[in-house]
């Protein structure tokens, strides 16, 4: 059974993704050319409906993978199993997209982690210490800024939760705002949802003031693909003088949805992958190099009273 509410954060049925497997088609002036091709010249339109699902036990092998995909070089930095333990520990919260049932592998994810509930769980450990050396040491005011939002010890009204997302290369950018929304419909849910323990109200630990998003990015380089195809040597060029050193290359993002994000930041900053260069990386990297792309990391910082602005713009960015 699909997710409760999604119909209602959507108001419109689940995503369809049309894939047209000849675009060349769209060209009608070629039309003289091809009116003797047979079938598949034919244009050919695959629909997918996408579902949304809370985090189930039966994810755990597939989320796993997402967040290896995530940390990308540095996964090995991390206790993945324990952090996928950890998601799953809180199935109301956070959302899988499948494309074949309940129990299938989902495509996707997204979720967010209390930093402060779980800060002696080792994971979150692990995670605020790996942020936290990422800062750049050089500037200073981004350090003690941030050294305070990340610190374990924020008091309990004043929480930080760290958003996971992440999904396979081919999922279409329109699953992102339905599933930032019932996040934050989620969200409001726990926290208005009491109990009474021991005579005391007690609120669900998802009050947060600042979110922290990681993105996947990149900056084009020098191909490297080439480069056994070309035997000659290629002359050396003379060292550039220093006061003509060229200007940092543009970064990228890997998810659309980030540069929306970006805008709505109060902090941000850039990292490179600590493990880039380790032989277990060297496949993935010698692959990005071949292509010409040096992935990276950005860490994003929201406040969370901007969050409803993000995700609208997001899904007006984003519709269908």
């Amino acid at each position: 059974m699909s997710k409760r509410k999604t119909q209602d954060l959507h108001e419109k049925p689940p995503v369809d993704m049309d894939v047209d497997n000849h675009p060349e088609n769209d060209h009608p002036d070629d039309s003289n050319d091809d009116a003797d091709d047979d079938d598949d010249d034919l244009q050919h339109l695959v629909d997918v409906d996408f579902e949304f699902f809370d985090p189930k036990p039966v994810d755990f092998h597939a989320l796993k993978r997402l967040l290896t995909q995530l940390f990308s070089a540095d996964a090995e930095l991390f206790s993945l199993s324990e952090l996928t333990d950890l998601i799953l520990s809180q199935p109301l919260l956070g959302s899988t997209v499948k494309v074949d049932g309940s129990e299938s592998d989902p495509f996707a994810l997204l979720t967010v982690l209390n930093m402060n509930e779980h800060k002696d769980k080792k994971p979150i450990q692990e995670l605020r210490k790996y942020l936290l050396e990422k800062i750049p040491k050089k500037d200073t005011a981004l350090q003690s800024s941030l050294s305070e939002i990340l610190s374990a010890d924020r008091p309990q009204s004043r929480d930080v939760g760290i958003i996971l997302s992440e999904r396979l290369v081919n999922m279409p950018v329109q699953i992102v705002p339905p599933m930032y929304k019932m996040l934050m419909e989620e969200i409001e849910w726990a926290v208005e949802d009491v109990s009474i323990i021991f005579f005391v109200r007690a609120k669900e630990p998802y009050d947060f003031e600042w979110y922290v998003i990681l993105s996947k990015t990149y900056k084009e380089v020098a191909p490297t693909a080439d480069d056994d195809d070309d035997p000659e040597p290629k002359p050396k060029k003379k060292k550039a003088k220093m006061h003509q050193s060229p200007a940092d290359p543009v970064t990228f993002y890997f998810h659309p949805e980030d540069e929306i994000i970006a805008r709505y930041s109060s902090h941000a900053y850039d990292f490179r992958l600590t493990r880039q260069d380790a032989d277990s990386a060297a496949d993935s990297r010698r692959t990005f190099s071949e292509f010409g792309i040096a992935p990276a990391r950005r860490v994003f910082v929201v406040r969370a009273d901007r969050m409803a602005a993000l995700i609208e713009e997001m899904d007006s960015a984003c519709a269908v």
